[in-house]
């Protein structure tokens, strides 16, 4: 868990939060398309890297997705080859998931940023809606916050909760 936080935060530092521009940066082709009710997948083909988004989620969703399928880039590259199967993905005990979701979690919301806010909002919904990100994003925050020794109360979080 600590090297995951690790990296996002250090990419975070040196790219900063914005995971679209990020990720092109880091080389990974950003693809917007029509997926129904898919919001994005990651694949690597040749040797090249893509995230694909579909093009109909809202701009705040799309960037949660970005980084959620960022986060598959850097730690399961290898697993992508020819394209990282949804149906083994999206399990809800999936590591891989919980994963990509912690990563997308540390990358998009500073620790300063959420503990400012949590001054004076005290419930996941009031959090979310605030900073404009799914609960379960907030969840992971507070998971990587609670493992640098704070001591938030989470409950059971939906690791699916970007299938669609």
């Amino acid at each position: 868990m600590k090297r995951i936080i690790e990296l996002a935060n250090r990419i975070r530092n040196e790219y900063g939060a914005n995971a679209l521009e990020t990720a092109e940066d880091l080389g990974v082709k950003v693809w917007f398309r029509k997926l129904g009710s898919l919001k994005g997948f990651y694949l690597s083909e040749n040797g090249t890297r893509y995230i694909v988004i579909n093009e109909d989620l809202d701009d705040k969703m799309k960037e949660v997705v970005c980084a959620h399928e960022l986060g598959h880039d850097m730690l399961h590259r290898e697993l992508s080859e020819g394209r990282i199967r949804e149906t083994t993905l999206f399990l809800e005990n999936s590591r891989t998931e919980r994963e990509a979701n912690l990563f997308a979690a540390s990358l998009l919301i500073s620790d300063s940023e959420i503990l400012t806010e949590l001054e004076s909002e005290n419930s996941l919904e009031a959090l979310s809606q605030k900073l404009g990100y799914p609960t379960e994003i907030i969840s992971y925050k507070l998971i990587a916050l609670n493992s640098e020794g704070n001591d938030f109360n989470i409950s059971d979080i939906k690791n699916d909760f970007l299938k669609g």
